[in-house]
């Protein structure tokens, strides 16, 4: 309903530019409008698959000064440290088809199928070893927490990608 009002609020900002006005269907069956045009959104094949996971490591390496020579200068060692990393990531897909209608002849005006993707992706890491070898690249993921984005806010991101070509496919074929 949302994506349904939002194309008619900003498709009838531009009332002047086309011959058409917009209407929800709400609005039209509240106001007993019969309309010329159907325009038909369906969301389709909606796919937000189980987050898959990806696991690696990688060794992480250091010179520390562990102390001073006789004549003040400093002795070096070589530290070591494995990173093990876990990479959580998915990426989810939607198609939304577009079929705008003469409502008379039921005659197709336009069909149209957009489709888009999301994609998420995420690590986070364990060590094994001397935490001096780590950088601080590898303590950000050590200290990162997995932030699996909902369902609603994958199918937002969605549509947020669809809307502007739905919104301009319709501006196009209305714009006489």
């Amino acid at each position: 309903e949302y994506f349904q009002q939002t194309l008619v609020r900003e498709l009838s900002n531009n009332n002047n530019r086309y011959a058409a006005k917009f209407y929800t269907e709400w609005e039209a069956r509240r106001e007993n409008i019969k309309p010329d045009w159907l325009v038909e959104l369906r969301l389709r094949n909606l796919d937000v698959p189980y987050p898959s996971t990806y696991n690696y490591s990688r060794n992480s390496s250091a010179q520390v000064q562990t102390g001073t020579d006789t004549s003040g200068s400093p002795i070096y060692q070589t530290v070591y440290a494995t990173v093990n990393i876990s990479r959580m990531s998915f990426t989810a897909r939607a198609d939304m088809e577009l079929n705008i209608k003469e409502v008379a002849t039921r005659k197709n005006i336009t069909y149209r199928n957009f489709r888009e993707e999301y994609r998420w992706q995420q690590e986070r890491a364990t060590y094994t070893g001397d935490s001096r070898a780590l950088s601080n690249n590898d303590w950000q993921l050590i200290n990162n927490n997995y932030n699996t984005p909902r369902k609603e806010e994958v199918l937002n991101e969605l549509y947020r990608k669809i809307y502007p070509q739905v919104l301009n496919n319709i501006r196009y074929t209305v714009d006489w």
